[in-house]
């Protein structure tokens, strides 16, 4: 079952963003939007998206700011930066903070849905695989090629980093994760500014998998986590 690819777009234009989210919602695409930064990163933690549309000039905490915040939960997560600024100075920054578009207002929405369309198609063929991988846990099955959780014909799309970590749990011995060996192997690193990420996201699994009670992620005090498939 195929969802609707879902956007965070944050910007504090209360006037022009929810006109841009009902353009999108009759195109198909799936919107939430915040009108701050700080609600922006925080909406991010507790939801799965495919895209954030992040305005550049907003007050307390900038798109770039932002954009950082954000790849600290996800570093997979395309971004597109909206500005009424033409400097090239503030356009390179937005590239090398990896952004995949940078679209200068004005703008029309349908420019802007193609641009999106773009993005969304290019992370799809990055991540699909010629063979999907597939994995049983309990009553759940697992496709690694195309992120998705099934049981009993419920289909659950995860993003790239849940992806990674329910795999990494598929694949240790016993479904036993080390903390370090973790963050550095779904986000390159063990720096420990990211353990937040990795509670998040283990939090995020626990509920994705709670329709079968005999899976369970358990703490382990020190260590890291144990997936336990009874």
């Amino acid at each position: 079952m195929n969802e609707k690819p879902h956007l965070l777009f944050i910007d504090d234009d209360r006037a022009f963003s929810p006109l841009l989210c009902e353009y999108l919602a009759e195109k198909g695409v799936r919107t939430t939007l915040c009108h701050s930064g700080v609600e922006g990163v925080e909406t991010f933690k507790t939801g799965r998206f495919d895209l954030c549309i992040l305005d550049v000039k907003m007050p307390f905490k900038d798109g770039f700011a932002v954009a950082q915040e954000i790849r600290g939960f996800d570093p997979e997560i395309p971004f597109i930066f909206l500005t009424g600024e033409t400097e090239k100075e503030k356009r390179i920054k937005g590239f090398q903070l990896g952004a995949e578009d940078y679209v200068t207002k004005p703008f029309s929405m349908e420019e802007l849905y193609l641009r999106i369309q773009v993005v969304l198609r290019r992370g799809i063929s990055a991540t699909l695989k010629p063979a999907a991988t597939e994995y049983q846990i309990g009553r759940y099955q697992f496709n690694i090629a195309a992120r998705e959780l099934e049981l009993a014909g419920k289909t659950t799309k995860l993003s790239a980093i849940e992806t990674k970590l329910l795999q990494y749990f598929c694949d240790a011995e016993l479904g036993k994760i080390d903390r370090d060996t973790a963050l550095r192997r779904v986000w390159g690193d063990d720096d420990q500014l990211r353990g937040r990420s990795l509670n998040v996201y283990v939090s995020k699994l626990r509920q994705f998998l709670k329709d079968d009670p005999g899976i369970e992620i358990l703490n382990i005090h020190g260590e890291g986590y144990q997936m336990v498939v009874r």
